[in-house]
């Protein structure tokens, strides 16, 4: 092998190391990339679990505001039923009473005319 043939061999051989240093750098920043963007996931993980916990809190707290809210309409409405059925019944016996004070009212105007006509 002559003097040419070795310089270009090592030549050849140095690029090469130039070139495997250089992909070594590369795969080192993108284990690095890696490792930064692993951590990011975690971090967004620990996140999302909060979020997630805090979802299911409020969640659970809506569940029984509305429970709350659908017992204490029932009760209500129960209780305006009864005070209207009250009202209805205190009005129709209010109106009894004074449909019968009419007619005995009635009654004893017809009763006087036919004495006074009587009289005369």
């Amino acid at each position: 092998m002559t003097t040419g043939e070795l310089l270009e061999q090592w030549r050849e051989a140095t690029r090469a190391a130039k070139l495997a240093a250089r992909l070594a750098e590369l795969a080192k920043a993108s284990v690095e990339r890696a490792d930064r963007d692993l951590e990011a996931a975690d971090d967004i993980a620990v996140v999302a679990e909060e979020a997630a916990s805090h979802a299911e809190r409020a969640a659970r707290l809506a569940r029984e505001a509305a429970s709350r809210a659908r017992a204490f309409a029932n009760q209500e409405r129960g209780d305006r039923l009864a005070e209207s059925d009250v009202a209805v019944a205190a009005t129709e016996a209010d109106e009894t009473d004074a449909r019968n004070r009419y007619h005995n009212a009635e009654a004893e105007a017809r009763e006087r005319h036919k004495a006074e006509r009587a009289a005369k």
